[in-house]
């Protein structure tokens, strides 16, 4: 597998807690993969899943949430998505390349943008991006085996985020 769970899931807009439940309730339920792999990312790296001393990791954020949160990274961009992955603590266990972003499509289809953060010394956007269904997102994170695998769905399906 050339991914490695969980992975952080950035709210780029507003959106409801009942729309975020959905979105990771719909994630978790695929019962190829059945576990808690997004983690909603907060500015705070000390909320986020921490690697263990023996090495393994921990799990992502499980619904219900807390119906005050409000996603830090609103009105943000995918650069400072980009910044918060590149500045995060090696103890910090989320994917250092694969994450996800709800932007306002999330709300209508509770669709996730799972994105790849590039290479800024080979590609000049910070990211690139496809639209998938919340229900089989993770087990299409699990299905990735190499880079040529996501260059060829971002051939056909690159997305533009509708911040």
């Amino acid at each position: 597998m050339l991914t490695q769970p969980p992975f952080a899931l950035f709210a780029l807009t507003e959106l409801s807690t009942a729309t975020l439940n959905s979105v990771l309730q719909k994630a978790h339920d695929d019962p190829s993969v059945n576990d808690w792999w997004w983690y909603l990312a907060t500015l705070d790296y000390g909320q986020a899943p921490q690697r263990k001393p023996d090495g393994t990791g921990q799990i992502g954020t499980s619904a219900p949430i807390d119906p005050a949160f409000s996603s830090p990274f609103a009105g943000k961009s995918l650069e400072h998505v980009a910044q918060w992955l590149r500045g995060k603590p090696p103890k910090v266990d989320v994917d250092d390349r694969y994450f996800g972003v709800l932007d306002k499509q999330a709300e209508k289809s509770g669709k996730i943008a799972i994105c790849r953060l590039n290479d800024p010394k080979v590609e000049k956007e910070v990211a690139w991006c496809i639209l998938r269904k919340a229900d089989d997102s993770t087990l299409f994170l699990a299905g990735l085996d190499s880079d040529l695998d996501w260059n060829e769905y971002v051939r056909f399906q690159k997305y533009t985020l509708d911040l």
